[in-house]
């Protein structure tokens, strides 16, 4: 975030980029919900943790010696389910750029 050009410009050094941040979480959370390896943030590590902490026992990995599997959360959807939210997305009046990116993760 320092190598931002414009940061030292700043009256306020603490005042982020909103349009990262809104674009970082955009990223986050459509990489959950649709599972998109390498974007989403419910992985091997977030279940361990959960085991280290002993919270949501229904969620923590398991292995069988050969395999780790991991428990799917409350709020995985089903093939059906991304269906109807890319076409929900994909229905909105989003700026061009974010509508072809939509169309690459959605297809």
């Amino acid at each position: 975030m320092f190598d931002l050009s414009y940061w030292s410009d700043l009256d306020i050094r603490h005042c982020t980029d909103v349009m990262h941040v809104e674009k970082n979480v955009c990223d986050s959370v459509i990489g959950t919900l649709l599972n998109i390896q390498g974007k989403m943030k419910d992985g091997l590590n977030t279940h361990q943790d959960q085991a280290e902490m002993c919270i949501r026992s229904q969620l923590h990995s398991r292995s069988d010696g050969k395999k780790i599997y991991l428990s799917p959360a409350c709020h995985t959807l089903s093939r059906k389910e991304k269906i109807i939210f890319c076409q929900c997305l994909l229905g909105s009046k989003s700026h061009k750029d974010a509508i072809q990116i939509l169309r690459a993760l959605c297809s």
